[in-house]
């Protein structure tokens, strides 16, 4: 084979190496308008009262709120990007068994602190597990608020956005994830009102089963009460 062939042949296999490594990239959330079933417009609103009580010129503001769209896209892209990257660097150091100080010098490499790295790369989690591409984009323009809790209470609230992703909007998974937060809250003050409440009656029934039982428990309940009563006592004085 002459060495011509041999740099054809080197060279068409380093193309076909390089086709194969960039269809395995995962396409990103900016696409274009042809293969977006919902367009950034239909998630996300800006009111014309962001800029018009500095212009009356309509032409102008509607170029803005699109320019602000596209901003919006390329920032939640950029977001979802370095999601990826950073778990992707923290999963191949695992699986190496690498020092966790080789992945916080990575991080101190590239200016990111620990925690604001963990923020990206839950974003990232919530973003693959998705399997609607509009609760995609959304996830990656979230305050970070929301996806934190989006996280915590993934198992309920992904679930119910898929459900209704035909629809959705960024306004109203904030009302969900507002909606959830105030129902747990809520939950939370019931249970803690029913356990932490006393009044004279539970008091007199605690006594009498106390006064009846005492002398069947076994020395350590008898300590674990002795503790309990002189707290009580504490707090009274």
């Amino acid at each position: 084979m002459s060495t011509a062939e041999e740099r054809f042949q080197a060279m068409m296999a380093k193309r076909k190496k390089t086709k194969e490594t960039s269809e395995k990239i995962e396409p990103t959330i900016i696409k274009g308008e042809k293969n977006n079933k919902k367009d950034i417009k239909e998630i996300f609103s800006i009111e014309d009262s962001v800029f018009n009580s500095l212009t009356n010129d309509i032409e102008l503001i509607e170029y803005l709120k699109n320019k602000s769209l596209e901003m919006l896209k390329i920032q939640g892209n950029n977001i979802i990007m370095l999601g990826k990257n950073l778990t992707e660097v923290f999963e191949e150091l695992g699986r190496k068994g690498s020092p966790e100080g080789l992945y916080l010098k990575y991080l101190e490499f590239n200016g990111y602190k620990k925690d604001t790295a963990l923020r990206l790369r839950k974003r990232y989690e919530l973003f693959k597990k998705s399997k609607s591409d509009v609760v995609k984009q959304i996830i990656a323009i979230l305050p970070v608020r929301s996806v934190e809790q989006l996280y915590k209470e993934q198992d309920k609230i992904l679930l119910e956005l898929e459900q209704k992703s035909e629809d959705l909007t960024y306004k109203k998974v904030l009302d969900i994830l507002k909606k959830n937060n105030e129902s747990i809250e809520l939950k939370d003050k019931i249970e803690e009102e029913v356990s932490y409440s006393l009044n004279f009656e539970r008091i007199d029934s605690l006594y009498r089963r106390i006064n009846n039982k005492y002398d069947e428990l076994d020395e350590k309940k008898k300590e674990k009460i002795g503790k309990l009563f002189f707290e009580i006592e504490k707090l009274l004085k």
